[in-house]
């Protein structure tokens, strides 16, 4: 930012962008520095910035030699003419004059509107348009970088420049990424505009920027607002005051650290236990505040987790790793590297530092092996050994690594199962207060050890100085890269000894500290012999691809290492499930109540019936009331399966996995909520008050109650591995040649093979064209597959049962799979209306009452039902889950004609694999651009991708090549269309508007509708927007709505609580939108998050964003702006959806590329509103 001499009004670059996105008061300081209205912060260039600078201008001289030799005599340099506006004016007329030459590459165009000024490295001349480039020398693509071509791209358009579809970055590492400019330039536009009303605002006044001015946001950590924190005082100087905590506490007139220190009484918002810790912690800190140099001070306010440290072993280790997050291999999606394990071992009597690096991939999986198997070493020599770290990324990073690359899985179990790991940041947590602001160990240190010398004091320093030596050893400059490295491992045994002192100190606080009741080391038990060859098979297909890298790997290379990682692949979907039971089981409520699917009982149960048997053969059960905290986001439902967890020990035999010193045990007996009903306390929290059928925990009838509810449990896999394991051994055995099966074909993304060697038959024209050309497909080819993408209303279910019902008159045998029975049952339905003799579909029922179809008795009865139609000549539709296609004794492999799988957007490659044994050939049914496949594990390779989401990669459309887009629906108006398929598809999807727009809604205009709210500090619900939510049914209802494919089709009917959807990201809101709207005498408004109402749609949809700002986000902005969830609320809607959210949602800075796309396509929809509207929202109470 900087002012043109004479001028009064500031040009803007790019950068100025995130400055302001990430604080804007930091960037009102800038200005008034500008405008003299306040001191200029000095700017300091380090000798590492030098360096960068001149590094990335060789960077940019590479690609400048590359595009040279490919254009030879076609690229331009461009001068960026005098700094004076009219230089700079003269030099964007000759960008624009080159645009037009013969040039094929113009290199440094100027690019200024008047505001904005910037250089675009490279424009390159493509057939879809001119392509903006810029080289970068980081080995990621980054937030700036992206707003940065995306400006440029603005600009071009603005001049009705054609551009390329994409903006190109040229990373460090020579990687080539495109983003496109539909996503990217929405985030430049909305954050100019948003700068400029700010930089206009503060021109208008004389006063420099105030702290505390509303008008601005402050982000509370960068250097400019930590002076006026410290100036003022501010609450935020509090260890632990969030802005949310520091709403309430303004609003009750505590406005610093001395008031909270020395307030009393409630404070409205805050639970009265916290608030006490608060002031504790204010004053204490005040003991410090006024004299840095005052000795740090603390307090032990519970000696109980000191006592419970671990007896101390000669062979305890201190562990710590360095890493760096943007790190990424060419050619790989996967983020990261952890590029240090450091360890100080103390058994000698010194510190002794042990390093693992890992400079590559590769070199991180062996790193992670020779770790391991140093601790189990150690374990062998030192049975009680622990391995002490400073908050739980460690631990995380271990699971991760070990998923990642397929190695030490159970080794790392056995490690967290026998507690080895001890987390002291868990312990100063709940045991100690100290005097400082952060509780980070390096503000620990003062307490027990003299402060560091090294050059290196932060982690970020870590990997910067990581980024220096690779760029060192890329030169060759080897003795420069192992004196970085020496001073990184320096570092790293830093961080690892001061730990062990912060062991040391904590255990002499209190008496008997580091006492804890020692747990017998139970040998592992040996791996199970089922086990052990799935990992032997597992690694000998790892084995054929291992050493190829990413970005060389051929399809085949593909195909076999999603084989390998299929083998395992419900082993490793489960076990974040086991590792988050077993911290329950052993730690207290306190640390584990916010995860999801966790509802912790408050008060006192009321026993509503005591243990008796509802028959004389049944166990006993009783039935209760309580009041749960869903602290988690995850509202229970009725009917749902739980587990309840009691304290222990447990008044019942303990479970199996129940050891001594645990805190909790799971019982046995199954938990039932037969009702359930949401409620808001005084301070805003959402709660349930559930009614709970319950069997006797191990057939025991105990006195106590449970103090939770927890998931209950994965489902067994047996027949499902088994299958997928047959078909890795058949890969195995046969390589390098690859099965011809339809499954496989999937993996390789390979076109459908047909018999003709044709591609697949075009759908021609006429309402029945894509059930011919897919019927077509499907008998034109004998092992292979066709894909299907339906987007909502364009008839998925209709085409797919007809494509079946032809082929039922053919005499196939048709299995139809999908993730859960209600969507198998819906295409069963589906396949009887299109004409299939009920008696020739048949399936066990799990939802359907009295289907037209037959109903068998068992699972089990499948394989005498496909038999006996088939003897007697007949065509057969069975349907079932993956685990009926995939059990031998009810489907025969390979037995089928036809898989057909439902949903297959949401159907993991995995059970695509597995299922796909069962038939001959595959039909995908499905559409990714959906709601997704859901995926707890991490995993080696993608298996966890769905089936159809795999095929069409990053596009948003299936390749035209590999199967068939259903491109028109009949639900939604064509205004309503258009939206959600620039959303979604491309801009590919149409309406039938012969039937969607002759739909009406009196009064109300077709399309997306923007409601904007004001409210602040709200995280998972916002009973601001509830009421505006409340305020738009009060308007919408009884008005006429028109529809020619309804009854009354001719006089129309007046709009009812059934022709509503209002969805929610989070359960907590989905409960405060059902109080709102039942007080408002609205019970039969559905409402649910965006999972309850695929294939479902209502005249009106309302998604309800509920989240303020960015800072409050619970679960990220990337969950919160998930396209496929914006896709399926906003398309449930046949005339109008409604966004209502805060006005300040999209005002911040996307912290990665993805975000970013997110964010693009999220303003991109609301810039197609045919309405917004301002609602100025009374106070609502509290946050969420």
């Amino acid at each position: 930012m900087f002012f043109f001499p004479g001028e009064d009004r500031p040009v803007i670059s790019p950068h100025d962008l995130r400055t302001a996105s990430e604080c804007e008061f930091a960037l009102i300081r800038d200005l008034d520095g500008l405008l003299g209205r306040a001191p200029r912060a000095d700017e300091e260039r380090s000798d590492m910035m030098d360096r960068i600078i001149e590094l990335g201008n060789a960077h940019e001289n590479l690609e400048r030699i590359r595009l040279g030799a490919l254009y030879p005599g076609r690229v331009r340099d461009l001068t960026g003419g005098e700094h004076s506006r009219a230089g700079r004016e003269a030099a964007m007329r000759e960008t624009l004059a080159a645009l037009e030459s013969d040039a094929a590459v113009l290199c440094q165009a100027t690019f200024f509107d008047g505001d904005v000024l910037g250089y675009a490295d490279f424009l390159e001349r493509t057939d879809d348009g001119w392509l903006v480039s810029d080289t970068k020398l980081a080995r990621s693509a980054n937030v700036p970088a992206l707003l940065q071509v995306a400006a440029y791209a603005a600009q071009l358009q603005d001049h009705g420049v054609p551009t390329a579809p994409v903006a190109r970055l040229v990373l460090g590492n020579d990687d080539r990424r495109d983003y496109p400019l539909a996503e990217i330039v929405p985030v430049y536009r909305s954050r100019l505009a948003r700068l400029q009303r700010v930089i206009d605002e503060h021109l208008a006044s004389d006063a420099p920027g105030r702290w505390g001015d509303e008008r601005w946001l402050a982000c509370g950590r960068c250097e400019v607002c930590e002076a006026e924190v410290l100036a003022h005082r501010d609450l935020l100087l509090v260890a632990g005051v969030r802005p949310s905590t520091r709403k309430h506490l303004l609003a009750a007139d505590i406005t610093t650290i001395d008031d909270l220190a020395a307030s009393t009484g409630h404070v409205a918002g805050i639970q009265e236990s916290r608030v006490e810790r608060l002031r504790a912690q204010a004053r204490l800190q005040l003991t410090q505040l006024d004299d840095p140099h005052a000795p740090m001070a603390f307090e032990v306010h519970d000696e109980a987790p000191i006592r419970q440290l671990p007896v101390a072993s000669p062979g305890d280790l201190f562990f710590d790793f360095e890493g760096d997050p943007l790190w990424s291999e060419r050619g790989s999606r996967d983020w990261g590297l952890e590029y240090l394990f450091g360890v100080v071992e103390v058994d000698s009597g010194e510190d002794v530092f042990l390093p693992f690096w890992a400079h590559d991939r590769a070199q991180e999986k062996q790193a992670l092996i020779a770790f391991v198997d140093y601790v189990k070493e150690r374990r062998r020599q030192w049975p009680g050994l622990h391995i002490y770290h400073y908050a739980p990324y460690e631990t995380a990073a271990l699971k991760r690594l070990a998923s990642r690359h397929a190695v030490c899985e159970d080794d790392v179990d056995q490690f967290l199962r026998d507690d080895v790991f001890v987390d002291l940041y868990a312990t100063v947590r709940g045991a100690i207060r100290v005097s400082q602001r952060s509780y980070s160990i390096k503000k620990l240190e003062p307490l027990y050890m003299q402060a560091r010398t090294a050059d290196l004091q932060k982690g970020d320093d870590s990997i910067v100085e990581y980024h220096r030596f690779m760029m060192a050893r890329v030169e060759q400059r080897y003795d420069a890269a192992k004196d970085i490295l020496d001073g990184i491992a320096e570092y790293n045994k830093d961080d690892c000894i001061s730990t062990r002192l912060l062991r040391d100190w904590l255990v002499r606080q209190v008496p008997g500290g580091g006492t804890g009741e020692v747990v017998e080391v139970v040998e592992p038990k040996p791996v199970s012999e089922d086990r052990a060859a799935a990992l032997e098979l597992e690694a000998a297909l790892r084995a054929l691809v291992e050493d190829v890298q990413p970005a060389q790997r051929t399809p085949r290379d593909h195909a076999v290492a999603l084989v390998a990682a299929s083998v395992l692949f419900h082993a490793r979907e489960d076990k974040p499930f086991w590792w988050e039971h077993y911290d329950r089981i052993k730690h207290p409520v306190q640390s584990w109540m916010r995860s999801s699917g966790v509802a912790v009982i408050e008060g006192e149960p009321e026993l509503l019936e005591g243990w008796h048997k509802p028959t004389p053969r049944s166990g006993s059960k009783r039935r209760y009331a309580v009041r749960v905290d869903p602290a988690g986001g995850t509202l229970l439902d009725v009917g749902g399966q739980v587990a309840a967890l009691y304290a222990a020990p447990p008044a019942f035999p303990p479970p199996a996995d129940h050891l001594p010193g645990n805190a909790h045990a799971r019982s046995p007996g199954g938990v039932e909520i037969i009702e359930a009903e949401e409620e808001i306390s005084d301070n805003g929290r959402v709660f349930q008050r559930l009614t709970i059928l319950e069997n006797a925990p191990a057939k025991t009838e105990i006195d106590d109650f449970p103090v939770a509810f927890v998931p209950k449990g994965t489902v067994g896999t047996g027949s499902i591995d088994a299958a997928l394991r047959e078909l890795a051994r058949e890969v195995l055995h046969g390589h390098p040649r690859l099965p011809q099966r339809a499954g496989i074909d999937v993996l390789l993304r390979t076109p459908p093979r047909l018999r003709s060697g044709e591609p697949l038959p075009s759908p021609g024209t006429g309402d029945g064209r894509f059930i011919e050309a897919i019927t077509a497909a499907l008998t034109g080819m004998d092992d292979s597959y066709v894909a299907v993408q339906g987007p909502p209303g364009t008839g998925k279910t209709y085409v797919g049962a007809r494509v079946i019902a032809r082929l039922v008159g053919l005499g196939w045998k048709v299995g139809v799979c999908s993730q859960g029975h209600a969507a198998v049952e819906n295409i069963l339905d589906a396949v009887v209306r299109a004409g299939v003799d009920g008696a020739q579909v048949g399936k066990a029922p799990k939802y359907a009452d009295a289907p037209e179809w037959t109903a068998l008795a068992k699972s089990d009865d499948l394989a005498g039902f496909v038999a006996e139609r088939a003897a007697a000549g007949l065509g057969v539709v069975v349907g079932g889950t993956a685990w009926d296609l995939t059990n031998t004794h009810r489907i025969e492999r390979g037995s089928l004609d036809l898989v057909v799988i439902d949903e297959a957007g949401q159907f993991s490659l995995g059970k695509t694999l597995a299922v796909s044994m069962a038939g001959q050939r595959l039909l995908l049914l499905g559409d990714p651009a959906q709601l997704p496949q859901v995926s707890q594990g991490t995993h080696a390779e993608p298996i966890d991708h769905s089936a159809l989401g795999w095929l069409a990669g990053d596009d948003d459309l299936l390749p035209r090549e590999l199967g068939y887009f259903l491109e028109t629906t009949w639900r939604m108006h064509p205004r309503l269309t258009e939206a959600v398929s620039h959303l979604s598809y491309a801009g590919q999807l149409t309406s039938e508007d012969h039937v969607t727009a002759r739909r009406s809604l009196d009064g109300v205009e077709p399309g997306v509708h923007e409601v904007l709210v004001d409210h602040r500090d709200n995280k998972n619900f916002s009973p601001e927007e509830a009421d505006a939510v409340v305020a738009l049914v009060d308007d919408l209802i009884g008005r006429t709505w028109t529809a020619p494919d309804e009854p009354d089709a001719a006089t129309g009917r007046a709009l009812t609580q059934q022709d509503f959807c209002v969805i929610t990201p989070y359960n907590s809101q989905v409960g405060v939108l059902k109080l709102r709207l039942r007080a408002a005498g609205y019970d039969d408004v559905a409402v649910g998050t965006v999972d309850k109402f695929q294939g479902q749609e209502a005249p009106v949809a309302i998604l309800s964003m509920a989240a303020s700002a960015h800072a409050d986000v619970s679960r990220g902005m990337g969950f919160l702006l998930q396209r496929n969830r914006i896709n399926v609320a906003v398309s449930r809607g046949k005339h109008a959806a409604y966004i209502v959210r805060s006005s300040v949602l999209t005002d911040f800075a996307p912290r990665t590329p993805d975000e970013l796309i997110a964010l693009g396509a999220f303003l991109g929809l609301c810039e197609r509103a045919v309405t917004t509207t301002q609602v100025a929202a009374a106070p609502a109470g509290s946050a969420g």
